[in-house]
């Protein structure tokens, strides 16, 4: 409970109550989402925040979500005594890049389609959207991450990776809002 409020209360007992701590949308939208990474190799849609001066994590929240996807995947069917094995493999048709957790920095990735057994394996492909911090904690803008993840077995170094397509061969469009709880004019 905040150290002060308003109270307001309707004839039936519904009540609000008005504190400093309410959230104020600040910023919010359907947007396309930008087809080639940022300059410094990064990637995502930067919503500028009102007022001046900077707010705090805390006092800030994202929400988006994605919609308008693509993916890209190879349908391989193994034919072995009259029985038939099927999997999913990347293919190549889309850019695809590799995501440095902690930067945001981005590198292409190329999937191997040497040969079959070169492929690398899909494990999963879903939509992701998230406010990339970059470990910032202190914001005049938000920068808004929006691709499709594809979670890979990458047979060159052995192991599971996450791929990302960006734009329209990933997420094209994003509905978002930003909100603030210390709105400033």
């Amino acid at each position: 409970m905040p150290e002060w409020a308003m109270r307001i209360k309707d004839k039936v007992g519904n009540t609000l109550l008005l504190s400093p701590d309410i959230h104020t949308i600040v910023s919010s939208g359907r947007v396309s989402m930008p087809v080639a990474l940022n300059p410094d190799n990064t990637y995502g849609l930067n919503i500028d925040l009102p007022g001046v001066g900077s707010y705090d994590e805390d006092d800030l929240g994202v929400l988006a979500t994605g919609f308008i996807l693509a993916y890209d995947v190879q349908l391989y069917d193994l034919v072995l005594d009259g029985m038939h094995g099927i999997s999913w493999f990347m293919h190549n048709s889309f850019t695809f890049y590799t995501r440095n957790e902690t930067t945001g920095v981005m590198t292409v990735w190329v999937p191997d389609l040497s040969a079959p057994a070169a492929y690398d394996a899909i494990l999963s492909v879903y939509p992701i959207c998230f406010w990339e911090k970059k470990n910032f904690t202190t914001f005049t803008s938000v920068t808004i991450f929006a691709a499709m993840c594809y979670e890979v077995y990458d047979q060159s170094v052995g192991a599971f990776i996450k791929v990302y397509a960006i734009g329209t061969q990933g997420i094209e469009q994003i509905d978002y809002a930003v909100y603030a709880r210390r709105y400033k004019e």
